[in-house]
Order: structure tokens, then C-alpha cells, then sequence
């Protein structure tokens, strides 16, 4: 069977758009499956506007650090994921299923103007577009390892590939140096005793 090749996504997107689609599903993985009821805490927990979340969503507007880090307290999900899309997405318990769903998200979008490419994804995956939109539309429904695995397979991918974090895939990470991606990537994954030791020893190192 000949390898399935994906499109890459475009990288001019304004970089709220971008964020948006991470900030909604957060709040699905979270099980907050309406904006409302998760406005239902911010507006009285954290004093926001009714229309802030739906306006980040949207990518009308863009989070500020104290936000996104609200978001990320909210949901069970990670402040730097949320920002940059690099990163462990939550917590180690939905990390696998949350970062198949965010790999699906981005093989169907990078379909969307290649019917007959979508149409062999969907014959070597064995599936259907109702099953497809299922998922995409759901970040809380598992995606199994049979259909991990005939993913991989369709391109042409090593076992555990559907499994991993391509921050590749984000168009704001990718605009990023190597270096600054493997670094944003070492940061995320540490906890917050190994973070201001990351920061400590960066500081110390870099006074002149």
C-alpha cells in the first residue's frame, strides 16, 4: 500500500487562531463539553467577563500568561501546551489519548482541501468519516491502539508515532529555532521544583 502523505498546515495563522483550537480543547479534556460551564467558574471563581473564554476560543483575542495559566488550572492540562502547543498536554494519566486526539485533529485538517487523499486515509484506517468526526469532535473519546496503529501504518510511520507530541504540527511552535523548541519542551516537562532550578541554573549561567 503506497504511504499516505499529509499536508502541513499553513503558518501565517494569527497567532490567537492558533491558540484557540488548544484553549477549546482543553476545556472538552477537562469535561466541560459547553463554554458555559466552564464559564460557570470563571466568571465567579476568577472574576472573568462572560464572553472572555468564548473571545480565546474564537482566536478573536489572544491570553495573557495569568489566563492561560487559569485555563491550565481549570482543565488538568498544561499552561505551556496551551501557549505554545509543546509540551506534556495534561495530566500522565490522558497524556496518551489527549496527544491522539491532537495528532488526529491535525491528519484531518491537513485533508480538508484533499478529498481523494482523505478518502484513502479513511479505506487504509478502515473507518468512517461519521467514526472520524466522532473523535475530532470529542477529545474525551479513547482512540484505541488498533486504529493508532492503522494510522501509522497508512503513513508509513514507526510503532508509538501516533503516540507522541510532534510540536512540528503547531504553526506557532514551528516558527520557533530547534533550540528554543527543545528548550520550551525540557521546561513544560519539568515539575515546579525542577523548573526554578531550570531557571536557576540558566541565570546563573548566562550573567556575565
Amino acid at each position: 500500500m503506497a504511504k499516505i502523505t499529509a499536508r502541513t498546515p499553513k503558518k501565517d495563522l494569527p497567532i490567537a487562531r492558533q491558540v484557540g483550537p488548544r484553549i477549546k480543547q482543553a476545556r472538552e479534556m477537562g469535561g466541560f463539553d459547553t463554554q458555559a460551564k466552564l464559564n460557570a467558574i470563571l466568571t465567579t471563581t476568577h472574576n472573568w467577563s462572560p464572553s472572555r473564554l468564548g473571545n480565546y476560543e474564537s482566536g478573536y483575542s489572544i491570553p495573557g500568561p495569568d489566563d492561560v495559566d487559569i485555563i491550565a488550572q481549570e482543565t488538568g492540562t498544561s499552561a505551556c501546551w496551551i501557549m505554545f502547543g509543546a509540551g506534556p498536554i495534561g495530566s500522565r494519566e490522558r497524556e496518551i489519548q489527549a496527544i491522539r486526539h491532537q495528532n488526529l485533529v491535525h491528519t484531518v485538517e491537513s485533508f480538508k482541501a484533499d478529498q481523494v487523499g482523505y478518502r484513502a486515509f479513511l479505506d487504509a484506517t478502515h473507518t468512517s468519516p461519521a467514526k472520524i468526526e466522532l473523535f475530532v469532535s470529542d477529545p474525551g473519546k479513547p482512540i484505541g491502539d488498533r486504529i493508532a496503529r492503522q494510522i501509522e501504518k497508512a503513513f508509513g510511520k514507526r510503532k508509538g508515532w501516533f503516540d507522541e507530541q510532534h510540536i512540528d504540527h503547531d504553526p506557532l511552535c514551528a516558527r520557533f529555532p530547534d533550540e528554543l523548541r527543545e528548550l520550551m519542551t525540557i521546561y513544560s516537562e519539568q515539575d515546579e521544583r525542577g523548573r526554578k532550578l531550570l531557571l536557576q541554573v540558566a541565570r546563573a549561567t548566562l550573567v556575565e
